[in-house]
């Protein structure tokens, strides 16, 4: 099956704030680094990072750029940004969009990963599809969010999707995530249009 990609860049239509990526350090190989409920070393321990964690995805900082937030299961958390340091992930083609970075949303549940030389698109109607592509090019224009990703099959499927750097809720727990998506699948018969949001997993 030979797949084609392409990935174009549009001038956003209003200022957004794409996630940063870190790294644990500074923190001993027998420690952890603990995630807060609140930008404050008092503030309740809900969680920890490994100390050799990696592609910690940063939704923004407290006024005083001490203290990182960052998503943990179902809600929100803050660790310090003493023992975070910047972390470069892999990209999609030249784009700010990271390789790696898993979408989906509610009502039905649907999911759309995005990988270094791979996708799936995942619904309970239309099953699992995987996209493969040897070849990607960027449209001349702005680098940066929002990004269009057009997927297309030799079965005259398309998936045309915006991802756009932004704080997103999912709308059943109280995390953030750091993009959002609107993307529409056309294909024989049929077509859909699917809003949700995106993350990347940390290492």
């Amino acid at each position: 099956m030979r797949v084609f990609v392409l990935l174009a860049l549009l001038v956003p239509a209003v200022a957004t704030a794409e996630p940063s990526y870190h790294r644990v350090s500074g923190v001993a190989a027998y420690d952890v680094l603990n995630i807060r409920s609140a930008p404050s070393a008092s503030s309740q321990d809900i969680g920890d990072l490994a100390h050799d964690s990696r592609a910690v995805e940063v939704l923004g900082f407290d006024p005083s750029g001490n203290w990182a937030r960052i998503a943990l299961n179902e809600r929100d958390g803050w660790v310090s940004t003493r023992f975070l340091d910047r972390d470069e992930v892999p990209r999609i083609d030249a784009t700010s969009v990271p390789e790696g970075l898993i979408c989906g949303g509610t009502e039905p549940f649907w999911a759309l990963g995005l990988y270094g030389n791979t996708a799936r698109y995942s619904h309970p109607e239309d099953g699992d599809t995987d996209f493969t592509f040897d070849s990607a090019s960027v449209a001349e224009g702005r680098l940066g969010a929002p990004a269009l990703v057009t997927l297309a099959t030799d079965r005259n499927e398309v998936i045309e999707a915006t991802l756009t750097g932004a704080t997103c809720n999912d709308g059943m727990s109280d995390r953030s995530y750091g993009w959002s998506i609107t993307m529409q699948l056309i294909a024989p018969g049929k077509r859909r249009f699917l809003e949700g949001c995106c993350h990347l997993p940390r290492d």
